[in-house]
């Protein structure tokens, strides 16, 4: 048992995880006759503060989200600094993200109830429109985007709620960082084509993104990884999308046009916004019969939850008496600490890369590329040892032959024809070096 850290009017009571580019405490915020509140504390890494790019990218985003007053977006409620430690404090929201809801129901139940999954991304919609549409005291636009939604940036309680975490690389008006030519940001397997491409973005780039997690939690598969990061690449840029209903037919007609047409490749022919989406959603779920309310969430978190619910708030009176006894248990302690675990350990864990793949392998394989197969699965969701999560530079295409060719760019393969271009190069060189010669001789 060890006592509490005093930071500010804040007392740390655990680490929780460190993320790319920031520590996650749980916190106690104490008042007057008896007030206490938990809180979670975001602090910028020592070895980060003295790098002005991402003390920026830190302040944009707790400036960002501090506008953002919704059910359906995890809270920031305070930006600071103490002894030149940047931090921003978020509310403490008990649950499990996305990511892990579809890996653990998929291995308990078979699969995500389409209810569930219908109602997730409903709620997650209601959020980023909310986000899209904020603006300025005056009614300047913020254009916010969040250019970064995934099953592990999306949180839901054990009341049933799902809020939208994360808005550290979102695009907004008056943001200070903005991102370098040739970059582009976000998670490779849920970026839309356009993002992919380096191209501009609206509020359109979360519409598809929305396509993505609503596709792979109704049919347990992921939708866009590959075995390689350039074919995960094409796959997006070509908007390789198959019929939700050919790999699980259980899914309703109404919910695959959903699907569907927010995976348009064209933006234009997508859902104008997330408020449009998760209109026709909830009109496809009465359709269906399927019913995915708060109230309905709720219920099935309790009844496929029940331990995982029980477990967290163990460890959470454990963390609030200095008796976590690991990091395996302490990330179990807020959804918000497992994203930053699993973007920490995504960034730095290379998984093997298969030089073939099936595409959407069935449920039973071992592929990486279906909820099931991850035994914890967050820490190596998403990853490619070459690229980095949250800046990404796009990938090269391979050679344009088909023929594999392991000599240096530039360089014609062992047996293969040399082209006329070399020999022209080796008489103008031969020239040149003469007339040089002659030039000195003179």
């Amino acid at each position: 048992m060890h006592n509490p850290v005093r930071f500010g009017k804040y007392d740390l009571l655990a680490l929780l995880a460190t993320g790319g580019m920031a520590e996650i405490w749980l916190a106690r915020v104490s008042g007057m006759a008896g007030f206490e509140k938990l809180v979670v504390i975001k602090r910028l890494l020592d070895k980060l503060a003295i790098d002005h790019e991402y003390v920026e990218m830190f302040l944009d985003e707790a400036r960002i989200n501090a506008r953002l007053t919704h059910s359906h977006i995890v809270q920031v409620l305070e930006l600071g600094q103490v002894e030149g430690k940047y931090f921003m404090v978020m509310e403490y929201v008990p649950g499990l993200t996305v990511s892990q809801v579809g890996k653990r129901a998929t291995k308990a139940l078979g699969e995500v109830p389409q209810a569930v999954a219908c109602g997730v991304v409903a709620q997650a919609c209601s959020g980023l429109h909310y986000a899209h549409e904020k603006a300025l005291p005056d009614g300047t636009p913020l254009d916010i985007i969040h250019r970064d939604v995934s099953p592990q940036n999306l949180i839901v309680t054990f009341e049933g709620l799902v809020k939208v975490l994360d808005f550290g690389i979102a695009k907004a008006h008056g943001r200070q960082s903005q991102t370098r030519t040739g970059l582009v940001k976000g998670k490779f397997s849920y970026m839309s084509p356009e993002q992919c491409l380096g191209q501009s973005l609206d509020r359109r780039t979360d519409v598809f993104a929305l396509g993505i997690v609503l596709f792979e939690l109704c049919t347990a598969r992921r939708l866009f990884k590959r075995g390689s990061t350039y074919e995960t690449y094409t796959a997006i840029s070509n908007a390789d999308v198959p019929a939700p209903r050919t790999l699980n037919d259980k899914i309703h007609e109404e919910v695959e046009a959903v699907i569907v047409k927010a995976l348009q490749k064209n933006p234009d022919h997508r859902f104008a916004t997330a408020d449009d989406m998760q209109e026709a959603l909830e009109k496809a779920m009465r359709s269906a019969g399927l019913q995915g309310t708060a109230l309905h969430l709720a219920k099935f978190m309790r009844s496929a939850f029940g331990a995982e619910e029980q477990e967290q708030q163990r460890l959470l009176s454990q963390a609030q008496r200095g008796e976590l006894g690991s990091a395996a248990e302490a990330v179990q302690v807020s959804p918000v600490a497992a994203a930053a675990a699993a973007e920490t350990a995504a960034n730095y864990v290379a998984q093997d890369e298969r030089t073939s793949v099936d595409l959407l392998p069935p449920l039973g394989e071992d592929s990486g590329r279906n909820w099931k197969s991850d035994l914890d699965g967050d820490e190596v969701e998403d990853h490619d040892p070459l690229f980095d999560m949250k800046t990404t530079t796009m990938p090269p295409p391979p050679p344009a032959s088909s023929q594999a060719n392991t000599e240096p760019r530039g360089v014609p393969a062992l047996g293969g024809s040399i082209p006329t271009i070399y020999y022209f190069l080796a008489f103008s060189s031969v020239v040149l070096i003469v007339l040089i010669a002659w030039l000195i001789a003179r």
